[in-house]
């Protein structure tokens, strides 16, 4: 903080009780909501509504894919730009997007982030039909999705699809799935029919199946111990409450769990750039996944609880205000109240400094929490975050802990803004403090939370990390965090195969820990179908555990088709950490967004561009010398089309119509129709981007058909002549001689093309032709001749 700002310090600071009593709550939005861009920054109903949703929930082995279909109603006489702001669950991501032109569903295509932002201005002031769909919020935090959507018809209706995929984790054998319907900044949403679907597939035995809330009383088509089939459908529903529900995975003892997927996959353009990406036989993937159950419990049972050593930790900067801070208060109060008098504690604040409760560590006696969550409660937010001293006074107070199991609890965004803001500066030093080997155990709050930075300092303590938006119920999320602190947890977590060279990139690869009652899974390659042992290993409390199976390599399996986005996101996940670590390079930014458009999902550097498939298409041509034109970022130097017939073709740019061209010979058999032709892109930074862009051969000429509205006009007068033709008819034209030719223009009115011809004044009387000319796209032109009696003045 500079000294101008901490001379205003004063007006700023403002107790944490005021905040929870005078201030409004601030959130970003929940699933559903559509913002008309012209008039404000709040949905209106009486503009743009929800008048249909139908969500599709399909959770195979604890993964989740969320299919969403919404129709939105304007109800003005104006066309409207909807910002649609959609609130993924916290781990999950955007795996498909679409919005439909009338019937016409137009898909998503993930593009380079900075290119699909600029291809959506440039189509929006055109007035047509994209949508734009990319991570992030205004606040910068991950977990929000803007759609940009224009135009949406006066009276009309704008469909959008989206599918999200996550995996959900298993914590005291239970797993908890929530779809955000809950209202936060915006008010209670309503939608005019709604209907919900759920299917839920487990390996492994599931109990205590329950839906949460007062809302959604749904009916069950099916339940067992391995699949629940459940169906919500109403009319009118104010969406007050998220869709939620928990489940029990009934696992007596520790076991272990495979499955894979193997299928023959797409091959796309930019891999023809590189044969050796592109084989028959591709290689499969596999996740092995383990449930820990050592104590034997039942599903939601707590652990035998064991005295704790703690250090809590409080962020209260200004970045912690309104319901993030709220919802950290909620995690101190529980975590306090949660305590015996047989555990030690002490509790530390810090913003741009460092507030401790008391010297030394106290007992939690009533009294002590009592005084504790008053310490907390009379605090004053302000300044800036300075996690790294933060981190040294937690270690120095750490040290004065009972001896044995020591734990740092730190509740925060993350967002450092002070001493540094490296991830790497901030986890060495930390590590460097760390004498009493405590560990770190991070609840981060907020859309903005710095997840790498929070990862990384809970792994290199071998602690935990867990975090949630503002806006989302986060009782279970703190239940199932505060019973892991303390305890010890299942380390050094690895797996092996019988045939070790037949498995590559198997993740994750850091952060190698779990607890007991949790799920962990690693997931990776195969080469080859075969059968073998795929063992788990781990210790827990310096006893070691090992599970094995026996397993089948499938040579073809397509039942688990979500495992190949599953593991290209664990790849992203392990390259963006090194991003994050050591800074951007090409090489991990290309492999990112590859990654990205093969597996079809959003990451930082990439978006969803849905647009009008006409607008990718090269213009209708006729066989002989075509030409192939093409519009390009001004970043783009390469341009080369791969032409259904295999050839290849270097495009070149003109610059004075800033277009990209080609011309070639389209074989003499090739039969009109549509074609697809592969283009490949390369930019000024030597990175590849591929389009594929359909093209018409049109051979057969424009048939035409016209009249005259009159027989015989004078000369000096006007004859109006109306004309049909083929509907990939681009121009008609009339003459007739001494005359300017004359354009007929489309008239809805006559449902068909019209036009005036002026017949000159000095023209003697007589008979003449008035020649028709029509031309298509692909420029085959055809004639018609009309007789009509002229009358000389």
């Amino acid at each position: 903080m500079t000294r101008r700002e901490k001379r205003f310090l004063p007006l700023v600071r403002i107790a944490i009780t005021v905040l929870f009593l005078a201030l409004p709550a601030i959130g970003f939005g929940q699933a559903g909501v559509l913002i008309p861009t012209q008039g404000g920054d709040k949905p209106d109903p009486s503009k743009l509504s929800l008048s249909e949703m139908t969500v599709d929930i399909k959770i195979d082995n604890q993964y989740s894919r969320v299919r969403v279909m919404q129709i939105f109603q304007n109800h003005t006489d104006m066309v409207q730009e909807g910002k649609y702001v959609f609130l993924i669950p916290t781990t999950a991501a955007i795996s498909d997007f679409a919005v439909w032109d009338g019937d016409v569903r137009i898909p998503g295509v993930i593009m380079e982030r900075r290119r699909a932002d600029e291809i959506y201005e440039q189509l929006k002031w055109q007035s047509i039909d994209p949508g734009l769909a990319k991570q992030a919020d205004e606040q910068g935090g991950a977990t929000a999705f803007t759609v940009q959507i224009t135009p949406i018809a006066a009276y009309g209706t704008k469909r959008l699809e989206l599918e999200y995929t996550e995996a959900l984790p298993v914590d005291s054998l239970q797993t908890r799935f929530s779809f955000p319907f809950k209202p936060s900044e915006y008010g209670t949403q309503t939608v005019d029919y709604l209907k919900i679907n759920l299917d839920v597939t487990s390996q492994l035995p599931l109990s205590g199946f329950k839906v949460e809330g007062q809302i959604f009383n749904v009916n069950f088509d099916k339940q067992d111990d391995h699949e629940v089939i459940a169906h919500y459908e109403n009319n009118g529903v104010n969406l007050g409450e998220d869709f939620a529900f928990n489940y029990g995975v009934n696992v007596p003892q520790s076991m272990l769990s495979f499955i894979s997927y193997r299928a023959p996959e797409v091959v796309r353009a930019e891999e023809l750039r590189d044969p050796t990406r592109v084989t028959p036989n591709p290689d499969g993937y596999f996740e092995a996944a383990a449930i820990f159950n050592e104590a034997h419990r039942q599903p939601g049972a707590p652990l035998n609880a064991k005295p704790r050593s703690v250090i809590l930790m409080l962020d209260t900067s200004l970045s912690m205000q309104w319901e993030k801070l709220q919802k950290s208060f909620e995690a101190m109060e529980l975590f306090l109240k949660s305590m015996t008098p047989a555990d030690t504690f002490n509790v530390i604040l810090f913003n741009d400094e460092i507030n401790q409760f008391k010297s030394s560590p106290q007992k939690a006696t009533t009294d002590n929490v009592e005084q504790a969550l008053q310490f907390i409660r009379s605090a004053y937010m302000t300044g800036g975050t300075d996690i790294s001293n933060a981190l040294v006074a937690a270690n120095k107070a750490a040290n004065d802990l009972p001896k044995g199991e020591r734990s740092i609890v730190m509740v925060t965004d993350g967002n450092s803004t002070l001493t540094t803001t490296q991830t790497k500066k901030i986890v060495d030093g930390f590590t460097k403090a760390n004498t009493s080997a405590s560990r770190v155990y991070v609840f981060g709050i907020g859309s903005d939370t710095n997840l790498n930075l929070l990862g990384e300092l809970a792994r290199a303590s071998r602690g935990l990390f867990q975090w949630s938006r503002e806006t989302d119920d986060i009782d279970f999320k703190l239940k199932t965090f505060f019973e892991k602190v303390g305890e010890q947890p299942i380390d050094g977590l690895s797996v092996s195969f019988s045939d070790a060279s037949n498995f590559y990139q198997v993740y994750p690869d850091v952060g190698l820990t779990s607890y007991d009652g949790s799920e962990f899974a690693f997931i990776g390659r195969y080469k080859k179908p075969e059968g073998g042992t795929v063992t788990f290993s781990s210790t827990s409390q310096g006893k070691p555990i090992k599970l094995s199976e026996q397993v089948n390599l499938p040579e073809l399996d397509a039942t688990h088709d979500h495992l190949p986005r599953l593991w290209a996101r664990q790849r992203v996940d392990a390259l963006l950490r090194l991003i994050d670590l050591n800074g951007e390079s090409p090489e991990l930014i290309n492999e990112i967004i590859a990654l990205s458009k093969k597996y079809k999902f959003v990451t930082p550097y990439t978006s969803f561009l849905a647009a009008p498939r006409s607008l990718l298409r090269p213009r209708v041509i006729k066989p002989g010398d075509p030409v192939l034109r093409v519009r390009a970022d001004k970043s783009i130097k390469s341009i080369v089309a791969v032409l259904p017939f295999g050839e290849t073709k270097q495009m070149v740019y003109l610059a004075d119509q800033d277009i990209w061209e080609t011309r070639f010979l389209a074989p003499p058999e090739m039969q009109d129709g549509t074609y697809r032709a592969r283009l490949i892109l390369q930019d000024d930074r030597n990175r590849s981007y591929q389009e594929e862009k359909s093209f018409v051969i049109d051979s057969r000429p424009p048939q035409i058909s016209a009249k005259l509205n009159q027989g015989t006009v004078r000369a000096g007068d006007e004859l109006t002549i109306t004309a049909t033709a083929d509907s990939d008819t681009r121009r008609i034209q009339a003459r007739v001689f001494g005359a300017v030719p004359v354009d007929l223009r489309w008239s809805k009115q006559a449902n068909a093309s019209v036009g005036k011809l002026r017949i000159p004044e000095g023209l003697p009387s007589g008979a003449y032709t008035i020649t028709l000319s029509a031309e298509d796209f692909a420029h085959n032109t055809s004639s018609l001749e009309l007789q009509v009696q002229v009358l000389g003045r």
